[in-house]
């Protein structure tokens, strides 16, 4: 299960238009990492709890949010969290109606990377004041003190900064001073991050002050497209009566769309990405190099060719150490994917073979609140309207009824021809720019292709693993009334005095 503080940071970068896959950390990062910002392997590097987690979080505003974690065994810890943004995330909402899917690790494959786009520019008296994107977030552990922080804004469109820190005072009985007057000592580190995305390519430079090193890592994307930015303009009035100019951006596709060009004859349709990164760490007087290269297909476009089976595949290789990676990863049915990952050392032949996969079960909600919806609303109901005194029972034609079938839910669908267009004028007391509105069918595919999404949201997933070492993990995620429950098993065959190693279970919920 997701934590609440990356679930808020993923929110944050979706109101932003942040692309975190569009990094090469997002392909590089192990699943070892405990400090984590993007998604691992998925469907082999889910962690399994290893104790009783008990993790209650509320958000009192749409820019605030605050959580209590409580770690039961094997001995008692928790932690306070608190995260603050300058965007609100109106979807964050409690546990009982939020998206299962956005709450869990699980395969998904990412569209194509786009051009980040500026913060809309609000101006008043002739003055910018939308302010900068930011995000803070603190976390105390308890009985050790152990205080962890990060900090974030977005210095330009294409530009973010990253600041974090970790605070760690020693153990009294672990260290002992010299002398009296000597503080026991701390452990400290600043991890600094500068990103950069253009949509073609990005860029990340990090540093860390605990051994002084630096590094740089860099990814760029075949087949790249850019988009068309228009400027929508329009007035707004304030509270108090005043009236302040706002500048939207909108980007619309140049051209032919990448996933619109001509499938390939007998594979598979997708992007390639390549990248590498080079570090440096100035105590330690060492260096390291890795390169990586993944494939993804393109997801299905509203008005495309049929899209090729989800499927990402990445070869990641460090010369220095001689290591081979390759992973492949594939949705086989709309509830099962499944993966499969392959290391091994070119100096020393020593190889490591890992088969996952998850099985989405449980109820379809979606499914069961659009035919809730749709049921109240159903234009097929015959409507009766009094006319000249009399009762007069009115039926779609069959055109209508063709026309409204196509669609999943009652709302999205429309009597008028699907070749209207709508164009809104945004009228102000400075009745300024005309706004170009996007066609009716158009809003209706973008509509359709979320319903779709929301129809296919079950309650549960289960994930397993199997490592070439005869290690056995299973996960059990599911929502059950009103809270996410994950409960996990790890266990190794080829030990006789301790075939469990461990067994967790952790509840979430969000008020």
């Amino acid at each position: 299960m997701i934590g609440f503080s990356n679930f808020i940071l993923r929110n944050y970068y979706n109101a932003i238009g942040w692309n975190e896959d569009n990094l090469y950390s997002s392909i590089t990062r192990s699943s070892s990492c405990e400090y984590d910002l993007f998604p691992v392997q998925e469907g082999l590097d889910f962690q399994v709890p290893q104790s009783l987690i008990l993790q209650l979080a509320n958000a009192p505003t749409p820019i605030f949010f605050n959580s209590y974690a409580l770690d039961a065994l094997p001995q008692l810890n928790g932690s306070i969290q608190y995260i603050t943004t300058s965007e609100p995330l109106e979807q964050i909402g409690p546990s009982r109606s939020i998206r299962f899917k956005d709450v869990v690790e699980r395969f998904k494959v990412f569209p194509p990377p786009k051009k980040p786009l500026a913060k809309d520019e609000v101006w008043l008296a002739g003055k910018r004041i939308e302010g900068r994107d930011y995000l803070l977030y603190s976390r105390l552990h308890l009985p050790s003190l152990h205080l962890s922080g990060l900090a974030t804004t977005r210095l330009t469109p294409t530009l973010q900064a990253h600041l974090a820190f970790l605070s760690q005072p020693a153990s009294p009985a672990a260290t002992r001073p010299a002398s009296p007057n000597t503080p026991p000592s701390h452990s400290r580190n600043i991890l600094l991050s500068l990103q950069h995305d253009t949509g073609r390519y990005s860029g990340e430079y990090t540093y860390s002050a605990q051994d002084g090193m630096f590094g740089i890592r860099g990814l760029y994307n075949f087949g790249w497209q850019p988009s068309d930015i228009k400027n929508l303009i329009y007035n707004q009035s304030t509270p108090s009566g005043g009236v302040i100019t706002v500048v939207k951006k909108e980007s619309e596709p140049d051209g032919k769309r990448i996933d619109e060009e001509e499938m390939m004859e007998g594979g598979l349709k997708g992007r390639f990405s390549a990248g590498g990164e080079v570090y440096f760490s100035a105590k330690q007087r060492s260096f390291g190099i890795s390169t990586g290269l993944r494939f993804t297909t393109i997801p299905q476009s509203p008005n495309g060719p049929p899209a090729s089976p989800p499927t990402t595949l990445t070869l990641l290789y460090n010369p220095l150490i001689g290591f081979l990676s390759s992973a492949y990863s594939a949705q086989v049915s709309p509830t099962v994917a499944l993966s499969t990952r392959f290391g091994v050392n070119v100096y020393s032949y020593e190889s490591d073979l890992a088969i996952g996969g998850e099985w989405w079960i449980g109820r379809r909600r979606g499914k069961r609140d659009i035919t809730q919806q749709s049921s109240a609303s159903s234009p097929f109901s015959s409507k009766s309207i009094r006319q000249d005194g009399e009762l007069v029972s009115e039926m779609p034609t069959k055109a209508d009824e063709e026309r409204i079938s196509q669609f999943e839910s009652w709302r999205e669908a429309s009597l008028r021809p699907a070749e209207q267009t709508i164009e809104t004028i945004q009228d102000g007391p400075l009745n300024v720019t005309e706004i170009k509105t996007r066609a009716v069918n158009d809003q209706a595919d973008l509509t359709n292709a979320d319903e779709v999404e929301a129809i296919d949201d079950r309650d549960g997933v289960l994930k397993a693993r199997l490592s070439g070492n005869w290690s056995i993990a299973l996960l059990y995620e599911a929502r059950i009334r009103k809270c996410l429950v994950s409960v996990g098993i790890v266990s190794d065959l080829a030990s006789r005095q301790r075939p469990i190693r461990s067994v967790g279970v952790e509840v979430q919920y969000f008020s």
